[in-house]
């Protein structure tokens, strides 16, 4: 998955603004209608990964760009996500990234710098931004610096993204970005940071826990592709029955009637009458 549009192969993490977004009700709410969840999520996962690549050396700002993507998913990509709403947020979140060096000023505020622009003395900006971060203060303020590289970058590729569909369906064409059904992701996506490492556990951030969860037992298979998984599973690795985590080697999950299980709780979903064995490799939990 190589779109250097998209995804530009930079340095640094590009956090200019955003002029090119647009608010527009008809194009926001024809792709969410028209383009199936599985669409949305992947690009949720294939943005967030992107930027994660940049910050994840600082805790802080993975932890808190992690619970932005996870937020913007849930507007996006969650079964019970509706296009009013979404819309509203994301004309919100459009708004501050249209800001020019929003950042710099808002760390000017946090802390307590003169600055003659303040983005905060502005209604209108003050509404978009209690709408993405809530109540305006010390600490929110501090929050929305740390999660502006996903917001900026999300509504960046996302603006790009409309500006595609509009022009693909003024030419009455298809669609060149729908789901594939043999999508990977591109190269520098993180996620399941210790995949294939060889430990016996897996260390998973917030929101891989989140992605899994929303597509339980699939949820490697989106994230990483059908054609990925069966390859996996073609060298002997396992899916876990009821959470979709994939083994990180072989027979490391308990095999019960050819079925996979990571831990003892996901085992008695399926197994309530059968006892756990004692000589079972992984753990219980």
């Amino acid at each position: 998955m190589e779109d250097t549009q998209l995804f530009p192969k930079d340095n640094i993490l590009n956090l200019e603004h955003v002029p090119s977004f647009e608010n527009d009700f008809e194009a926001f709410s024809q792709m969410k209608t028209s383009l199936d969840r599985l669409w949305w999520s992947r690009l949720v996962i294939s943005v967030r990964g992107y930027v994660i690549n940049y910050v994840h050396s600082n805790d802080n700002t993975l932890f808190h760009c992690d619970d932005a993507f996870t937020i913007i998913h849930r507007y996006l990509a969650e079964t019970s996500s509706d296009v009013d709403s979404a819309h509203k947020y994301f004309v919100a979140v459009g708004a501050m990234a249209k800001e020019k060096d929003l950042m710099q000023r808002l760390l000017a505020v946090a802390m307590k710098k003169p600055i003659s622009d303040n983005p905060l003395d502005n209604e209108e900006f003050r509404t978009c931004f209690e709408q993405v971060f809530g109540k305006i203060n010390q600490i929110t303020i501090q929050i929305s610096i740390e999660q502006l590289p996903a917001y900026i970058v999300f509504a960046r590729v996302f603006s790009i993204l409309q500006m595609r569909w509009k022009e693909e369906k003024a030419k009455r064409r298809g669609i060149r970005f729908e789901t594939d059904p043999e999508w990977e992701p591109d190269e520098r996506v993180v996620l399941f940071q210790q995949f294939g490492s060889g430990n016996r556990t897996w260390i998973l951030l917030d929101f891989d826990r989140y992605i899994l969860a929303q597509w339980k037992p699939n949820g490697t298979s989106v994230i990483f592709g059908d054609r990925f998984v069966e390859k996996k599973k073609r060298s002997g690795l396992k899916l876990c029955a009821t959470c979709g985590m994939l083994e990180q080697q072989a027979s490391q999950f308990y095999i019960h009637n050819d079925q996979a299980f990571l831990l003892e709780r996901m085992f008695r979903l399926c197994c309530t009458t059968i006892p756990w064995p004692n000589s079972c490799p992984i753990a219980r939990g």
